[in-house]
């Protein structure tokens, strides 16, 4: 059974669906703040997803990226699939002033500035600058996690650890920050609740899917290549996504260690062996009972180091020579592609089973503690049994239970509950995009359609 996604809570209903416009005769020119790593192909995927779903709104709609980074790569792949975007450099210095001749040109001609799909506030000096000139500004579907993953908990956990809170917990920093926002759309309920429960005054506050649901950039020559580079017999195999508890940033960026990313190894040394035993465990039943193929492959670049370091090695004999690992990092249209020709994806990053849902591929979400709450957005897509934690005892079975529902299904795309999800999503995102544009007509409002879903400011954890 489907559950309908959370509605809002909070904002009256006169206010809801009229959001002002400073010039009703054309559409917003909006600069989207948002590409916060390379290193991670669902960091990638946001944005392509969020500048889709404000497309579509129309061609006049006239959308700057400016990215926090971007490689060549990602630029190539915006210049070959969505050459209408404008992508500005640049950063704010110390008087929040552009340190570029682009960026402020493209500061000056916004009209509003939208923070992009993420784990905490990944602009929020940006934000606050922009604020300071008066134009609205707007969250495109973010988590806010008030514990973060130095308090490792299950979703059950954190869900508890937020209503213990008292309705003050949130920094004032970051409550004048949201106050002042046209809209803020929480990705996962959990983000929803929590400042719910703070008595979030101002914004339109409800609930909104990440943006990366509306990514659809696919590299279908690239993943055919892949697929046969490896072996793999098409819609019998497995994609299985390994990660760390903590990604070694110091590490992919070329930076000195600090204590918080000495703390971060030495938690991840902890609990590598042990994570990854329950991912190879989940290997194990798929080519056993299902004699089909795995493809080990990361979502975040560091992660084809710890595939090649613990893959097909912790598999037994008669496993392992039916599991290739990738050599490198892909892409993010690769990836997506290889998804669609794979029976299912088992992951322990976030963001591949969304990847997986744009292609009608069932995923399953193997859950790390040390995660942030936005892995709730699953459950609040009617696919929560599909999430299941690292460290439950009945880990095993569980995943051995929904392994068998995928191989059963094979040969069925798109996977009936997966695209129902997926149409719930991207069916709110045209909703968020419609009050980001400033769009308002028939069956364009911004209601959540029926049946679908130093201080401690700055709750910035990074990942996605």
């Amino acid at each position: 059974m489907t559950r309908d996604p959370p509605t809002d809570r909070t904002a009256p209903d006169p206010w809801r669906p009229h959001v002002t416009h400073s010039h009703p005769g054309r559409p917003r020119r909006i600069l989207l703040r948002s590409s916060w790593a390379t290193a991670n192909i669902g960091d990638v995927a946001h944005s392509p997803g969020a500048l889709h779903a404000l497309r579509a709104e129309g061609e006049d709609v006239e959308l700057t990226l400016w990215p926090c980074r971007l490689g060549e790569r990602e630029r190539r792949m915006f210049a070959e699939r969505q050459p209408w975007v404008r992508i500005v450099d640049g950063d704010l210095d110390a008087d929040g002033n552009p340190t570029t001749a682009a960026l402020a040109e493209a500061w000056a001609e916004a009209d509003i500035l939208v923070h992009g799909s993420a784990a905490g506030l990944g602009a929020g000096a940006d934000l606050r600058a922009w604020q300071a000139t008066g134009r609205p500004y707007g969250f495109f579907g973010i988590t806010y996690d008030p514990f973060g993953p130095y308090t490792p908990s299950t979703l059950a956990q954190a869900a508890t650890q937020i209503a213990a809170l008292p309705a003050d917990y949130l920094s004032e920093a970051d409550r004048e920050l949201f106050a002042g926002a046209e809209f803020l759309y929480c990705r996962d309920s959990l983000t929803l609740d929590y400042l719910t429960r703070q008595r979030l005054t101002g914004p339109l506050l409800e609930w909104g899917p990440d943006a990366t649901f509306a990514h659809d950039l696919l590299d279908e020559p690239a993943a055919d290549s892949l697929v046969a580079e490896y072996r793999l017999t098409r819609g019998e195999f497995l994609v299985a996504v390994p990660r760390s508890r903590f990604a070694p940033y110091h590490r992919i960026h070329g930076l000195t260690p600090g204590r918080t990313d000495h703390h971060r190894d030495a938690v991840n040394a902890a609990h590598d062996a042990e994570d990854l035993a329950v991912l190879a465990g989940a290997i194990t039943h798929w080519v056993r009972s299902t004699g089909g193929q795995v493809l080990v492959g990361p979502e975040m670049s560091y992660a084809v180091d710890l595939a090649a370091d613990h893959f097909p090695r912790i598999l037994p004999d008669d496993v392992a020579p039916q599991v290739r690992v990738l050599a490198d990092y892909w892409d993010l249209p690769t990836a997506t592609a290889t998804y669609a020709r794979a029976a299912g994806v088992l992951t322990m990053d976030c963001h591949s089973p969304i990847l997986a849902s744009t292609v009608g591929t069932p995923a399953i979400y193997l859950r790390q503690p040390t995660e942030t709450i936005k892995g709730r957005m699953y459950a609040d897509l009617g696919l929560g049994d599909t999430v299941v934690e690292v460290e439950d005892h009945a880990a095993a079975a569980r995943l051995a239970e929904l392994l068998d529902a995928i191989a059963e299904g094979r040969g069925t795309r798109p996977d009936v509950r997966t695209a129902a999800a997926h149409a719930a999503a991207t069916e709110r995102l045209a909703q968020m995009a419609s009050t980001a544009v400033g769009r308002h007509g028939p069956g364009r409002d911004t209601e959540a359609s029926d049946g679908v879903g130093g201080t401690k400011s700055e709750v910035s954890v990074g990942g996605v």
